[in-house]
């Protein structure tokens, strides 16, 4: 995230250090580790379908179908600042989402986004967080299936990219 975005999201949003409000956090911080691991897994694709599951954090969902429609990084991390001064979003929320959806978009490993992540939390609160998440099963190592392959290399309409030429089949 750029220096001038944090600078400016911590001047002006309501920022609240307590503990209390960070954990408040935690359900955002798993949707977003669980998104980044799916579109890592699956591709952007796999962004609608968490439609329904981002409803609760608008500045997310915002943010998601911006990557969805093809919008540019720096398009979408301004258009969120933007949506977080006017809509008065707290900065914890703000940031997490910010730097979650450019993760997303970059296609960052999710090991990596949630060290991003985490970074914004407090060391108490890191500690806590990292206990709860492994029941994620974050795991971007895992190298995939061959099915996975095959299914990545099939087009929609039926027809095969061949793996090594790039033709189609």
């Amino acid at each position: 995230m750029q220096i001038e975005t944090m600078l400016a999201l911590q001047s002006s949003l309501q920022k609240d250090d307590s503990q209390a409000d960070q954990l408040q956090q935690t359900d955002l911080m798993h949707l977003i580790l669980k998104i980044n691991q799916d579109v890592n897994r699956h591709g952007l694709c796999e962004l609608e379908d968490y439609e329904s599951k981002t409803a609760r954090f608008p500045l997310l969902d915002r943010g998601l179908k911006l990557v969805r429609g093809g919008a540019e990084p720096q398009v979408v991390e301004s258009a969120l600042l933007h949506m977080a001064f006017a809509n008065h979003i707290a900065l914890l929320e703000s940031l997490l989402v910010i730097e979650g959806v450019c993760s997303i978009q970059m296609l960052r490993p999710a090991e990596l986004t949630k060290e991003l992540l985490l970074s914004y939390f407090t060391f108490e609160v890191q500690d806590e967080l990292r206990n709860s998440l492994p029941q994620l099963h974050i795991d971007s190592s895992t190298p995939l299936s061959k099915k996975e392959v095959e299914k990545l290399l099939k087009k929609q309409d039926g027809t095969e990219i061949h793996p090594t030429s790039g033709t189609f089949l």
